[in-house]
């Protein structure tokens, strides 16, 4: 169809808007809408069941959906309308553009969430048996591997009771979940079994969401999703679907905001407690332009006894740690923002844009450039 000036596209949008995720994913849609538009939107929240419910006399231009079975595809394909899928679900046969976040880049975040605090034993809890939960857990898993660990997975057919599952875990342990309704029914097993959270079980959930996330005992860290940039990438490869042209691509993995850090998270998992008082020192401060004699200034002790000890307990040398946090950071600012990359190298406590080239092309195989392109094409 070929816009006019007084065309206006209707658009539906199929997605569940009780969470936060999903009404600021429809925020993003509007706003792309107030610049691009106009459209008129029919928002039918989508009930649990995973069906597709539009009114029987719906004439529309395109529509944006949690596409997420087969035969809900088959009723789309029906309408012989342009779709853009904005599910974890991945349909065999079923080729829709898909706009999703990065499952590596979350996994790299909850692995180094946990690394960063010392944990050296690591759980993932999720509904396996869905295959949008398993991919989510091959990420995790395979970043992991990366580091030579292996995840424990729980299976309530094999397993039994959560919290007698959780009881013969190795402790401390770090769990990560599938979604903040899991993360909150790990801290309920822990309660029921006598587990402290965060300091034998640190919880943190996939997706935080103001409400769920908070309303756990602790409150439950998780990853936050840039659910705003998904919902205006998927409205721009609509509109562009509904003038006529074929997306450019059909995959579209787009990095989240970062972890949203709570209680449930707060602690360190090494009983050194002047390596815990370092690893706390480089959180909060790798982002200033500190090296190894700041640390052992606030740390007084041997440099090599503090570099082989750190090395030991964490995986990594001081130099590493600080080097990662700082490329972790400018990933994100680099998807999430159109900040100049020198001012970029500024904000990471990094001392020139050609050092932030460099290490940033060695840990991720891309220029900083090369990367906010990948990301932010759109």
């Amino acid at each position: 169809m070929q816009k006019t000036p007084d065309t206006i596209f209707r658009v539906a949008i199929l997605v569940d808007t009780t969470t936060s995720w999903s009404r600021a994913l429809i925020e993003g849609i509007l706003d792309y809408t107030k610049e691009h538009g106009p459209w008129h939107i029919h928002l039918e929240p989508q009930p649990r069941d995973d069906q597709l419910h539009l009114p029987e006399n719906w004439q529309g231009h395109g529509i944006i959906g949690r596409v997420s079975t087969k035969k809900m595809a088959k009723q789309l394909d029906a309408r012989k309308t342009p779709v853009v899928n904005i599910s974890s679900v991945q349909i065999k046969g079923i080729s829709y553009p898909r706009v999703i976040t990065d499952p590596q880049s979350e996994a790299r975040l909850a692995y180094d969430t946990f690394r960063a605090r010392g944990f050296n034993h690591f759980s993932y809890i999720g509904d396996l048996r869905q295959e949008y939960v398993a991919e989510h857990f091959r990420a995790y898993e395979g970043e992991l591997k990366n580091a030579g660990c292996t995840p424990l997975v729980f299976n309530p057919e094999v397993d039994g009771l959560l919290e007698e599952w959780l009881k013969q875990l190795p402790k401390p342990i770090g769990i990560y979940c599938w979604g903040p309704s899991i993360g909150h029914q790990v801290i309920d097993a822990c309660q029921l079994a006598g587990i402290n959270v965060p300091h034998d079980v640190a919880v943190l959930g996939s997706n935080y969401d103001e409400l769920l996330s908070e309303a756990s005992y602790p409150p439950q860290a998780g990853i936050r999703m840039n659910a705003e940039q998904i919902g205006k990438t998927a409205a721009s490869i609509l509109d562009d679907m509904m003038h006529g042209k074929k997306p450019q691509q059909m995959e579209w993995h787009l990095e989240p905001k970062g972890v949203v850090e709570k209680l449930s998270v707060d602690t360190m998992a090494v009983e050194d407690h002047r390596m815990a008082s370092v690893m706390r020192y480089l959180n909060e401060h790798a982002l200033e332009p500190i090296t190894v004699d700041d640390v052992l200034k606030k740390n007084p002790m041997a440099r090599r006894s503090l570099e082989r000890k750190f090395r030991q307990l964490f995986g990594c040398s001081i130099v590493e740690q600080i080097r990662q946090l700082r490329i972790n950071h400018a990933r994100l600012l680099l998807a999430n923002t159109d900040e100049p990359i020198t001012l970029i190298a500024e904000l990471c406590g990094i001392s020139s844009y050609n050092y932030l080239n460099r290490i940033f092309k060695e840990c991720t195989g891309l220029s900083p450039s090369q990367y906010r392109a990948q990301y932010r094409s759109i």
